[in-house]
């Protein structure tokens, strides 16, 4: 193996591919990247073995091969060179000297038939991504995923076809849950059944799809998503198991109707959660036609009450909620008023932008 490349391309490359490298080097191998030179292209690919990336890079080439190279290692020498052109040489033993300009690097690889085997990437059906809806759609569940070991077959979205061409995420802990639906595909894509995509294959799709208005290509295949960006691909293995049945969660009646400002609604309920209870996080929240009380009461550190002109006018009632939830269901809203859908103090209540009826968020409520 013998080529050159530019540094620019290839340090950006090396950041995007770190993120998805084995950190708790459980595997020593899975923390390098593997590097391919063939037909003037280098393909740099890192796995740990849930999520996979490869990326091709057009490169000088004098000599095709295969190594493997410490991904930590590679990037902190690249991220602090000069830029200029980088030349690199496989030696014997599995080493490979770097040069660049002045400066010499020799560093000792692994052989590239130890690295695990990655599914091929160019021979998929892929179908072309509207990126925005896709990003919209991840911002808005990811977060209500659950991380509960216990309950694996919920600790990642759950993404399906609806009818009409319509897909669905959807994500939730036991507590909360948020759903958004959105048209994301040009042409309607062959899938069967919903798939379980982890929160960390999520994850690398979202910063894939982040820095470009492009549309992605999306694959599936058994067990697994995969993505395409330009020269950029993407793998996710799949979450095995059934997704619980959540429609039922969703309440029908629920006929108080409250319309918030959200800004005042997001910053009211930051100042009263400094004094809820640093487990339960629980506020209350108190209503009456025309006026929503926020409260919270903690023995060890004091009260706390907001008072939010609102638009309401059903009869008075009082209601308990896990701060936390609303505000990270808040955080990915951006219209200027929310309204909030509540039954009783026993029944979930449901979240909603006000001009913006594709996203739900039902949120369980607490007893304070």
């Amino acid at each position: 193996m013998n080529f050159s490349i530019d540094r620019a391309p290839l340090l950006e490359a090396l950041q995007t591919i770190q993120s998805v490298v084995e950190k708790k080097n459980t595997i020593q191998i899975l923390g390098n990247i593997l590097c391919s030179v063939k037909n003037q292209e280098l393909s740099l690919c890192a796995t740990d073995l849930e999520v996979g990336i490869k990326i091709t890079l057009s490169v000088e080439s004098q000599q095709e091969g295969k190594i493997t190279l410490s991904a930590k290692n590679f990037l902190d020498i690249v991220k602090e060179l000069p830029d200029k052109k980088l030349y690199l040489v496989r030696k014997e033993n599995h080493w490979v000297e770097l040069l660049c300009g002045k400066s010499k690097f020799n560093l000792v690889g692994l052989p590239a038939d130890q690295y695990p085997n990655l599914p091929t990437f160019e021979d998929k059906k892929y179908f072309e991504g509207r990126s925005p809806s896709l990003i919209e759609m991840i911002d808005r569940t990811q977060f209500a995923a659950s991380t509960d070991a216990a309950r694996y077959h919920i600790n990642g979205v759950y993404f399906e076809l609806l009818e009409n061409n319509l897909m669905r995420m959807t994500a939730t802990d036991g507590h909360r849950l948020s759903l958004v639906d959105h048209e994301v595909f040009l042409s309607t894509p062959e899938l069967k059944r919903g798939v379980i995509i982890p929160k960390k294959g999520l994850a690398e799709l979202r910063k894939l799809i982040d820095s470009s208005e492009e549309s992605i290509g999306i694959s599936f295949e058994r067990g697994y998503i995969f993505a395409r960006l330009n020269s950029t691909y993407l793998f996710v293995k799949l979450l095995d198991g059934e997704y619980p049945d959540y429609r039922p969660v969703i309440p029908k009646a629920v006929d108080r109707i409250v319309k918030i400002n959200r800004a005042e609604f997001n910053s009211a309920l930051k100042r009263v959660s400094l004094l809820a209870n640093e487990k339960s996080r629980g506020i209350k929240l108190a209503l009456q036609p025309g006026l929503l009380v926020i409260s919270s009461s903690n023995s060890e550190m004091g009260e706390a009450r907001e008072e939010i002109d609102v638009d309401y006018t059903a009869e008075a009632m009082e209601i308990g909620f896990n701060s936390k939830y609303l505000l990270e269901c808040l955080s990915v809203m951006h219209g200027e008023r929310v309204q909030f859908h509540l039954k009783d103090r026993l029944s979930p209540g449901i979240l909603r932008e006000s001009d913006q009826d594709n996203h739900t968020y039902v949120i369980m409520p607490m007893r304070i």
